[in-house]
């Protein structure tokens, strides 16, 4: 009797971890990106150099707390001492090639050129530049390098990192193992050093920003919504 005893209760225990188990106490936060911005491809050339990052986004994009599915953006900027003049950029990342016309924004004042291609798997790519004004039609390459470094966070161990740190907002976005908001993170590059900056966007379009290191996750700022 004592055995049969015994052995029921350790069954109702097990039985009564199995919820537990499938349940977590916290959101996967990463299910709640809608921008992540994870690699930026850098290279200059005596006057010109070339700004490339590697994004996933929502789309079509809407700041309304919550997250949507993400397509792949590759997007390039050409900085270049003569504005007035068109080019056109050629590339390969694995087999397979891709070329385009670079259009002139004049708020940024660079050349700039996207499409949807995934990350690349390479730590280097060569863009070459034609311009398409010159009589004989002027070619330049540039050789850029990824700025991550093998001690760069990944997506999922920066949110944890960061929401460790600064756990206030975190939680009280949370509601159970639910995040009501959406979370935009994106790799910087300043001054030879990464960062991250990670942005929390309620339901209703207000933003708590963080700027964290991109090794540590360490929060180095933060920016509470406008009032």
């Amino acid at each position: 009797m004592k055995k049969i005893l015994i052995t029921g209760l350790l069954s109702l225990c097990l039985f009564a971890l199995v919820p537990a188990a499938g349940c977590s106490r916290t959101p996967d936060l990463t299910k709640y990106v809608s921008e992540y911005r994870s690699d930026i491809f850098y290279g200059s050339s005596g006057d010109y150099s070339v700004f490339a990052s590697c994004s996933q986004k929502e789309y079509p994009y809407q700041a309304d707390g919550n997250a949507a599915d993400m397509s792949d953006v590759f997007e390039l900027a050409l900085s270049t001492p003569n504005n007035t003049k068109t080019y056109i950029v050629q590339f390969t990342l694995g087999e397979k090639n891709y070329e385009g016309e670079l259009s002139f924004d004049s708020v940024k004042m660079v050349h700039t050129w996207s499409q949807s291609i995934p990350a690349p798997q390479e730590k280097e790519i060569v863009f070459t530049f034609t311009d398409t004004e010159s009589d004989d039609a002027s070619v330049f390459s540039i050789q850029t390098e990824s700025v991550k470094s093998d001690t760069t966070l990944s997506l999922s161990d920066l949110l944890k990192k960061v929401s460790a740190e600064e756990p206030d907002p975190f939680n009280e976005l949370s509601d159970g193992n639910v995040f009501c908001a959406e979370i935009y993170v994106r790799l910087l590059y300043e001054n030879n050093e990464c960062y991250y900056y990670i942005g929390l966007t309620d339901r209703n379009g207000n933003t708590f920003a963080m700027l964290a290191d991109a090794e540590t996750g360490e929060v180095l700022a933060t920016k509470q919504p406008k009032s």
